[in-house]
């Protein structure tokens, strides 16, 4: 018989949660995909090296939608974390991600990341979060203090280079792999390509000083048949983003996106996030750490 003043639905929450926390401590951590040795030798910018970053960059464009499952991994100096997601994107708008735990896979979150908001219906608290997406309330959300652009190419497995052939300013080459140094509003950047698979392996971001802010690595490409009168796109199944912050204590963080299945820009493709009816409205600036991520 149920004690006195212990709901069904406390109990459920708290088997949910323990659940969850038992198999992701059990589960298998994935480590941040590491690249071979950088190409050192300096080469000219040839045509053919020219179009290979061309060609590179471009393949952003031709990307819109995504809808897929995936699993997380969330790797600090303080600790380690997975969860298994539901991840839907449209780019340049909304991303949506459902966390789920235990064997059953129970939902416990489902998360809207707009460019300037976010909304996080908390399940397992039976509560709605509402704030604005910076990097601070990202950090309680998924453990990564990223803003909207950065957790967007990550789930994605896209990098945003703006950038023309015009601002290469350095090209590398060795080891199989081609460097290229582009100079951008920011600071500059560094990709390396491989020029067999013509496929984009990394992009590291630096400032001004000089300094490494963010680190992109991209691994197991797989194809799939683009809409009618499309080509195929060429899209990595695993991503890591590892994020440094001057002067942090606790050092670098890293986020692991590796798909299990996915459709890239599914036809007649919509977000639809449903708040909850009777959720209490929490302001995200007021909340500490969630306990998924």
């Amino acid at each position: 018989m149920m004690k006195r003043g212990v709901s069904m639905k406390t109990v459920m929450k708290w088997l949910c949660l323990t659940a969850f926390l038992v198999i992701a401590g059990c589960s298998q951590m994935r480590t941040v995909t590491r690249e071979p040795e950088l190409p050192a030798e300096r080469v000219k910018l040839t045509p053919e090296l020219k179009g290979l970053y061309e060609e590179v960059v471009s393949n952003a464009s031709t990307v819109k939608a995504l809808d897929g499952y995936a699993d997380i991994y969330l790797e600090t100096p303080k600790r380690r974390a997975k969860a298994y997601c539901t991840v839907q994107i449209q780019k340049s708008r909304d991303a949506r991600m459902i966390v789920t735990a235990g064997i059953l896979g129970w939902p416990v979150a489902d998360l809207l990341i707009r460019p300037d908001s976010l909304f996080v219906n908390d399940m397992l608290n039976n509560r709605m979060l509402v704030g604005r997406n910076n990097g601070e309330n990202m950090g309680k959300i998924i453990g990564v203090n990223a803003g909207f652009g950065r957790m967007t190419e990550t789930l994605f497995g896209i990098a945003d280079i703006p950038e023309p052939a015009s601002d290469i300013v350095s090209v590398r080459q060795g080891n199989g792999r081609v460097r290229f140094t582009v100079k951008s509003g920011n600071g500059t950047k560094e990709l390396v390509v491989d020029p067999l698979a013509r496929e984009l392996a990394g992009v590291t971001y630096f400032d001004h000083s000089g300094r490494k802010s963010i680190e992109f690595h991209f691994a197991n490409y797989q194809s799939q048949q683009g809409r009618e009168g499309e080509e195929s796109l060429k899209m990595p199944r695993e991503i890591d983003m590892i994020l440094y912050r001057e002067n942090d204590p606790e050092g670098s963080r890293s986020l692991k996106v590796v798909y299990d299945e996915r459709v890239i820009n599914p036809p007649d493709f919509n977000i639809t996030f449903k708040w909850p009816a009777k959720a209490k409205t929490v302001n995200l600036d007021e909340v500490e750490r969630l306990p998924w991520l």
